[in-house]
């Protein structure tokens, strides 16, 4: 009997760590211990007269971003690969321009001066970029080192964008890289740093290069975007608040991005999204 007791007594006390250690990482994972210090209220909306460039337009936040602006009636035109699948764009009627963000002689070839009044950016490692598919805990505890720093268009790809942009005479460009970059290190999960550990100093250069680019910039640092398709809250917002982390999903995500291309006040600013209905991690897996 006290062998039963002392197994018993085991198991409980087993159990009762794994769960204080999936809440203590549940914890780590969350938003909710942090509320920023300010929100960002947008000014009226001032429409692109020219056309707006958007790279990374395929899929994911991209291809939100296009259905926002196509959507407000600003004109849009999508940068694609010539390998990319462009159904999503075809379907909504949407013009393309093809080049290879990576193949600077092919920017320049594509951003010719009078053609847009902005260039909106997404442009970073995607899963289909990667030299090999691994799973998420892989990611977590190995990072994603196993590809070289010149192939990953995060900051090599965003410079060659930003360089033909001001070439061109483009005068306002957004870039969308992700909270943890630069001085929003702090706010982001630990889990989140491992995993983009070899991402995030890259967006960073790219986030510098473009803040010396003299170009009217913006930079939008968004949490956790999940792989599903979120319901859209209509709750999210932006912060100048480094400080802050949150969930989001792409709707949202890409409405603050066209708010903030319309908005003058935005100009040379860095503002974190955050998005108060979607503080913890479960918020990626439910609406």
């Amino acid at each position: 009997m006290k062998i039963l007791r002392f197994l018993f007594r085991s198991v409980i006390a087993l159990f009762a760590l794994v769960v204080v250690a999936v809440a203590g990482l549940l914890a780590s994972m969350s938003g909710s211990f942090h509320r920023p210090a300010s929100l960002h209220e947008f000014g009226a909306f001032q429409a692109p007269a020219a056309p707006v460039l958007v790279v990374g337009a395929t899929q994911n936040t991209g291809l939100e971003i296009v259905r926002e602006l196509r959507a407000r009636g600003v004109p849009v035109v999508a940068s694609v690969r010539s390998t990319s699948n462009t159904a999503a764009l075809d379907a909504l009627g949407i013009e393309k321009v093809v080049f290879d963000a990576m193949n600077a002689e092919e920017v320049r070839a594509a951003i010719v001066p009078g053609r847009f009044s902005a260039v909106v950016s997404t442009l970073g490692t995607a899963a289909r970029d990667l030299p090999e598919r691994r799973g998420w805990f892989e990611a977590l505890t190995e990072g994603q080192n196993k590809m070289d720093p010149e192939k990953r268009p995060d900051f090599k790809g965003n410079r060659n964008l930003v360089d033909a942009a001001k070439a061109a005479g483009v005068p306002r460009f957004v870039l969308v890289t992700v909270i943890g970059t630069g001085d929003s290190a702090g706010a982001a999960p630990a889990l989140a740093r491992r995993a983009l550990a070899d991402i995030m100093p890259l967006k960073d250069q790219a986030e510098r290069h473009l803040r010396e680019s003299g170009l009217q910039w913006t930079v939008i640092r968004p949490g956790g975007l999940g792989t599903r398709v979120l319901a859209a809250t209509g709750t999210a917002r932006l912060t100048d608040d480094v400080a802050s982390f949150s969930y989001i999903g792409r709707v949202d995500l890409a409405r603050l991005v066209v708010n903030a291309l319309g908005d003058p006040s935005t100009v040379g600013r860095n503002f974190t999204a955050w998005d108060p209905s979607r503080l913890n991690v479960w918020s990626l897996f439910s609406d």
